[in-house]
């Protein structure tokens, strides 16, 4: 029977409806339409949302649908952006499981069946599959697997929001939990998916791993990602708020809601630090880090919050200071002699601020334990010159020497005195 009978016979409801919002994805939506439609999971419905985009890809999906009667076409009234296009989709969808496809990467064919069978079996609220980056040429690129992290920190007894909170296209969610919970993307157009993660991790019951459905994201130097503008702090600032608009109202007796805090301040000061470098986006740096320490004074657990990390118990104390820099960000990248430099900028800050020093503890580990990886791990994803610097460092002892300068001057907590002890052995 050929998938246009099938549909016609078809008097049940889907198994899994794939909504794919889209804009301007460029030459790849024939390759997305092409690896839905020969899914070998059948009974699927394929939503496309139209988001008013210009180059001409939805004329491909209108083309696949006179041939395909699974596929159904949303049209925005105008461009809203990725978050509010899958929300209309979430609530057009009529599949027991959706699953979010971007309109410029594409699944293996067993995708969706493996998925499902799986989800099924355990009756999951989310189940997730494999990521594999691949570039515009198609060669693949070699990142670490989200999937092992995760595994490894719910065994330390770290929950979900706190390690599933990208690569959100590469799983399966039942559609009745979501409505009922009222889980949806944000409305920020970036971090979006961040938003949806956080809600739907939060309160996700079952989940777990289907490792033999790879969906394929694909790296495209002009897509929305790599878009770097002074509105692109603005619309991450949106996200923020989103974020802790959930946080303050449903997580306040949450008690690891401090590290999802910490991770995402961490992650959008590198970015603003980066824009800063270019001269028409200081201005908005400048108030993107006044409106960020605006949402992070809103943790209904400010101290703790403080305590788990010390960019963070600046940001919160001298947001102004940390607004014109006074010391680099060890985020910037991974070049060794900056982070040497960094903490003895921190060491510095912080006899002027006593009470920033537990907190700096944790940074600091961190930041030895990064450089400390580079000379012990594989390095061969890393450009050689890096791996040189890092190994030269190391060898003339500076990180060690101000790990010590930083150790005399301080009362330290049990876990990093342990550590010092090794430190001033070696």
């Amino acid at each position: 029977m050929s998938v246009k009978e099938m549909s016609q016979t078809q008097s049940v409801l889907p198994k899994v409806s794939v909504i794919v919002p889209v804009w301007n994805p460029g030459s790849g939506i024939r390759r997305c339409v092409e690896s839905l439609c020969r899914q070998t999971l059948e009974d699927i419905e394929m939503i496309f949302v139209d988001d008013c985009g210009t180059d001409g890809a939805m004329d491909v999906v209108r083309a696949a649908a006179a041939e395909d009667p699974r596929i159904r076409i949303i049209t925005n009234e105008r461009n809203m952006g990725a978050g509010p296009s899958r929300n209309a989709g979430i609530e057009a969808a009529r599949g027991a499981y959706l699953s979010f496809v971007d309109a410029d990467d594409y699944v293996n064919a067993c995708f969706l069946e493996r998925l499902y069978a799986k989800a099924i079996a355990g009756q999951l609220d989310i189940v997730k599959g494999r990521i594999c980056y691949v570039k515009e040429d198609v060669t693949q690129v070699n990142r670490p697997e989200l999937n092992d992290e995760i595994r490894k920190g719910v065994q330390l007894g770290k929950p979900l929001f706190c390690l599933f909170h990208y690569q959100h296209q590469s799983a399966l969610y039942r559609r009745a939990w979501l409505l009922k919970q009222g889980i949806c993307y944000g409305t920020s157009r970036r971090a979006e998916d961040v938003t949806f993660l956080l809600r739907a991790c939060h309160q996700a019951e079952r989940f777990d791993f289907e490792e033999s459905a790879e969906y394929h994201y694909c790296q495209r130097s002009d897509s929305l990602i790599h878009d770097m503008h002074h509105y692109t702090l603005e619309r991450k600032l949106h996200a923020f708020q989103e974020q802790m608009d959930y946080i303050v109202e449903y997580m306040e007796d949450e008690q690891d809601a401090s590290l999802f805090v910490a991770d995402r301040v961490h992650y959008d000061l590198r970015l603003c630090n980066y824009l800063r470098r270019k001269p028409e986006c200081r201005e908005a740096a400048n108030r993107f880090t006044t409106g960020l320490r605006e949402q992070v004074l809103r943790f209904p657990h400010l101290e703790k919050l403080k305590n788990v990390s010390f960019i963070v118990s600046v940001l919160c104390d001298y947001g102004v200071g940390l607004a014109r820099q006074p010391f680099n960000m060890p985020w910037e990248g991974l070049k060794v002699e900056r982070s040497v430099e960094t903490i003895r900028e921190w060491i510095d800050f912080v006899k002027e601020h006593p009470k920033c020093s537990k907190a700096a503890e944790q940074d600091l580990r961190r930041l030895y334990r990064v450089a400390e990886s580079m000379c012990h791990s594989d390095n061969s994803h890393l450009p050689p010159s890096l791996v040189r610097d890092v190994k030269r460092i190391f060898r003339k002892n500076a990180m060690k020497r101000t790990i010590r300068a930083f150790i005399a001057k301080f009362p330290l907590s049990e876990p990093l005195c342990r550590a010092a002890k090794r430190w001033r052995s070696r």
